[in-house]
């Protein structure tokens, strides 16, 4: 998978945005599926920022784990363009991104997207930055020009196998590649000498800086299918001579044995075939391909014309075919995902079940007769589909889990929201807003009759009222005196006094008026705002929106969930259905052979007792 770790540019020592660092953080811990709902989140919230096109690369490197190949593909074309014009990532990030998108599409057996994606690839600066890529690069390319039926493409592969050294093991795979194209386009003459140049080349460079078990592998592989060739034409003693040099320990060894009994059988000497038979028979049968060991050796038995040993050998081989049959039949009637799985041993680790950087799990089978079939392409996809199926089944479930703390968080606020409610209540009860707003309704109407009266006592100001007051004193202590010129003078004194007041407070009337009404105004302003907040208050107490839409919330959610949920439960339906469909034909298929053995055993029965029973009756008759 394509990550930042692997590129040859220095990334940055520290995430600069947090949500990229999350992110990281569950991809170096195994978890695609968290990671990529990090990036996808931090991508709705505005993106992530201070590290380039690097959070989108590592967003694809995710996508090809989890097998979102064709999401990878536009996510890289977009982001690199066919050329890679305007990307920030260096081109040594970019190759990568192109190679590993490339051989993901060959994996999958789309050539034409595998094609197109390794052809992006800068093979200059590839080989420069990796050579073992470039290398794995050369081979791939020319693995799709091999597939590809265009003229031009034959120059091409041609091209393509002089960039790589004849012993490098890259070039042994497409030698070994292009002689298996030869013999399925029927020319068997050209897939012969490819598979004796690649025997000769592999023999004289043992002492290769490749992996010598690898060598050694490819080496019996070549050895097998060259001595295949000549028993296919008769040449039973060439064979013999590759299948001789052939270990009794590599990992082709049993087939090996089996192909050398035929050969030994075809060149007249059935004691050979007969001991590598046995040898064979001595191991147990778990492979589907050793089923015909028993059938065979009974039939060298009748060759070398024992039919007392070749009587009782067909007899158990056909006693060996239909208690398979029959228990084939039970593990068909009672295969089920269990029992399947049970049959698989996966490599975990604290987190779980591992993968390689293609979204396949590292598995090997319990029972190796299912190996042909763990090993397919459709099977492994379908295996690591429903794996991840699982996993998204596990995350929805603990996301629905936490609805439940969801609904107990929302019931607490509602609690402790009735509690300041009431507690607003007594403090509006203690500040006794009706009686206020009763007060400030009598002033405005008291204000409004005054001015509609003009009465202009009404708004004199606290001096004028103080002086009004002092004056009715001096008046009410004036009527009490005797008339006489003393007090003739200080009622004229009363009176000029009296006259400026009137005189006074009507000049000050508009502007006491003015001033009242101002006062009024600012009342009334602080009235309204006052009454604002109560109906605020009284609106939140009545309804709380916040409350309500997280309440929707969690409700629209929960919905999406349980859709996402009943989805995922189909898929899984489906997944299984697929898997244990490919397992079911599989065992078909082993019971159709060996029935075939088990009916060509019992006639071999039938006809060798009948002979024997014929030579029991005519003793001195000869061999029919």
């Amino acid at each position: 998978m394509v990550a930042p770790a692997q590129a040859d540019e220095p990334g940055p020592e520290r995430a600069k945005d947090l949500r990229y660092g999350w992110a990281l953080y569950e991809y170096h811990q195994g978890n695609v599926f968290e990671a990529l709902t990090q990036l996808a989140v931090a991508s709705e919230q505005g993106g992530i920022e201070g590290h380039g096109d690097h959070p989108a690369l590592v967003e694809g490197g995710l996508m090809l784990s989890w097998g979102m190949t064709r999401e990878a593909s536009k996510l890289f074309t977009e982001l690199l363009g066919s050329d890679g014009a305007g990307s920030t990532l260096s081109p040594e990030v970019r190759n990568q991104a192109w190679f590993y998108l490339g051989k993901v599409f060959f994996l999958e057996g789309n050539r034409e997207l595998a094609g197109e994606n390794l052809e992006r690839v800068d093979g200059e600066i590839l080989a420069e930055a990796n050579h073992d890529l470039f290398r794995e690069w050369v081979y791939l390319r020319a693995r799709v020009a091999m597939m590809s039926s265009r003229i031009e493409d034959v120059s091409k592969l041609t091209s393509l196998k002089e960039q790589l050294e004849d012993t490098d093991i890259w070039s042994l795979y497409l030698q070994y590649n292009s002689a298996v194209a030869a013999l399925d386009a029927g020319d068997v003459a050209t897939a012969e000498a490819e598979l004796q140049t690649l025997i000769a080349i592999i023999q004289q460079s043992a002492d290769s800086a490749e992996p010598e078990a690898e060598r050694e592998g490819l080496l019996d592989r070549a050895r097998l299918s060259l001595a295949r060739l000549y028993l296919r034409d008769g040449r039973f003693d060439a064979a013999l001579e590759i299948l001789g040099d052939m270990p009794l320990n590599g990992v082709f060894a049993d087939q090996a044995l089996f192909d050398y009994a035929i050969a030994a059988a075809g060149q007249g000497r059935p004691d050979r075939a007969l001991d590598a038979l046995d040898t064979l028979s001595s191991r147990d049968l778990f492979l589907p391909w050793r089923q015909q060991v028993p059938f065979a050796r009974a039939y060298v038995l009748e060759q070398m014309n024992k039919p007392q040993r070749a009587l009782p050998a067909f007899r158990q081989a056909a006693d060996l075919y239909q208690a398979r049959i029959e228990e084939l039949d039970i593990i068909r009637n009672r295969l089920t995902e269990e029992s399947l799985m049970a049959q698989l041993d996966f490599t975990r680790d604290s987190d779980g079940i591992l993968t390689d950087s293609y979204g396949r799990l590292r598995v090997q089978p319990s029972d190796f007769g299912m190996a042909e079939v763990l090993a397919s392409e459709t099977f492994q996809q379908a295996l690591a589909e429903l794996n991840e199926l699982y996993q998204m089944q596990s995350f929805i479930a603990e996301r629905q889990s936490r609805f439940e703390s969801f609904r107990i968080m929302l019931e607490t606020r509602e609690q402790q929201r009735q509690v300041r409610i009431a507690e607003t209540r007594r403090a509006l009860e203690s500040q006794q807003a009706n009686q206020w707003q009763t007060l400030h309704e009598e002033f405005r109407e008291t204000i409004a009759t005054a001015l509609a009266e003009e009465d202009a006592q009404f708004f004199m100001t606290a001096e004028q009222k103080a002086l009004r007051d002092k004056l009715n004193e001096v008046e009410e202590t004036l009527a009490g005196l005797p008339d006489d010129a003393t007090t003739a003078r200080q009622r004229e004194t009363y009176r000029r006094m009296r006259a400026y007041f009137d005189w006074w407070i009507a000049d000050d009337y508009g502007l006491n008026r003015w001033a009242a009404q101002k006062q009024l105004r600012e009342l009334d302003r602080e009235m309204q705002h006052f009454q604002a907040q109560r109906q605020r208050v009284e609106t939140l107490m009545s309804d709380d929106g916040r409350h309500a839409e997280l309440a929707r919330r969690i409700s629209a959610s929960e919905r999406e969930l349980a859709t996402l949920g009943q989805e995922v439960a189909v898929a899984l339906s489906n997944a299984r259905r697929i898997l244990l469909s490919q397992v079911d034909s599989m065992l078909v298929a082993q019971q159709e052979e060996l029935n075939g053995y088990l009916v060509a055993s019992r006639h071999a029965q039938a006809r060798l007792a009948d002979q024997l029973f014929r030579r029991s009756q005519n003793p001195g008759a000869g061999d029919e």
